[in-house]
């Protein structure tokens, strides 16, 4: 084993696997976005945003699993902690969970009015929106939901060998308040989105007699749909980081501490002691069920959308990624 439980392991063998390929699939995104025109839609302005998301959560991941598992950078990371890093790291995690669900919220609704409103308000409005607003949209909303949890953060590392992190009740609450509130409201609007594409595919399906003109309008919804069953494994991945979160929320709650506990409460009862390792033992989840949410993103994108495969395909023949039609 590399480190001290498989969980780390697994996580660090899925970083090695698939990040380099996501990061060929972000590179073949950008490098064809001026080339082709199916590359410059908001579609795939998303994935790059949702792509840095990934990214940043993972450069997380390895930043608290360096000290902790290889005891590399430990005085740095403990040091830092004057400035405030323990408080960064208790709040990373709902933050990056919550700006994935916004990615996917945005995603989503940009198929849904691609698909279901091609020549509605809310299509008009994402066509005329530049890229680079659409992107600042889905950061600066959600740090800005998680905002009230980081100003009433006081948190600190346990030790400088486990950097687990110790919060207080408010935090704790307020945070999974808004990690709540934000995916379930994303979780509907993405249910009611994805409600009404199947419909509008079902009632084209079912027209027997239509112009060339309607059949190729038909074929090119069935086009833009493929991209939506990329999201939806995502929002599934998504269902279920969130219900470890409530999970983790409802347990630590139970105990009538923060996210780890302090030593100190090693003195109550031995049922206390089995529960708090049992946190432990929980919290230990996080890396892996939160990175499957990142992971499983290039996997898709590669399965399910023709265009990335023709780049990766020709990338890693050698080929340059300009030369497909």
């Amino acid at each position: 084993m590399l480190t001290t439980n498989w969980q780390a392991d697994v996580v660090i063998y899925e970083i090695f696997l698939f990040m380099p390929v996501y990061s060929i699939v972000l590179w073949a995104i950008w490098f064809m976005r001026p080339r082709k025109a199916a590359f410059k839609t908001h579609y795939y302005t998303l994935v790059l945003s949702q792509g840095a998301a990934d990214f940043l959560t993972v450069t997380i991941f390895i930043t608290q699993m360096l000290p902790r598992y290889f005891n590399i950078g430990n005085s740095l990371v403990w040091w830092l902690d004057q400035y405030g890093a323990s408080n960064f790291y208790v709040n990373s995690g709902p933050q990056m969970f919550i700006l994935r669900s916004i990615g996917l919220f945005l995603i989503t609704m940009q198929r849904y009015a691609t698909i279901c409103r091609p020549h509605g308000r809310l299509s008009h409005i994402l066509s005329v929106t530049p890229s680079y607003i659409l992107i600042l949209c889905h950061w600066l909303i959600s740090f800005s939901l998680h905002m009230p949890a980081v100003l009433i953060c006081h948190a600190k590392f346990e030790n400088a060998q486990s950097f687990f992190v110790i919060t207080s009740e408010d935090h704790k609450r307020t945070s999974a308040t808004i990690v709540i509130c934000t995916f379930v409201l994303c979780g509907v609007s993405t249910l009611f989105m994805y409600s009404c594409i199947i419909r509008m595919l079902c009632s084209v399906k079912r027209t027997s007699v239509m112009t060339a003109t309607a059949w190729q309008s038909r074929q090119n919804r069935y086009q833009e749909a493929r991209l939506c069953i990329h999201v939806f494994f995502l929002a599934l991945m998504s269902a279920a980081t969130f219900s470890y979160y409530v999970f983790q929320a409802i347990y630590s709650n139970e105990l009538g501490v923060g996210d780890v506990l302090l030593s100190d409460f090693s003195e109550k009862s031995k049922n206390s002691n089995l529960q708090q390792e049992g946190l432990r033992a929980l919290r230990l989840w996080y890396p892996l069920v939160s990175g499957n949410l990142s992971f499983i993103n290039p996997l898709m994108l590669l399965l399910l959308n023709r265009d990335i495969q023709k780049c990766f395909v020709n990338f890693c023949s050698g080929k340059s990624v300009s030369d497909q039609s």
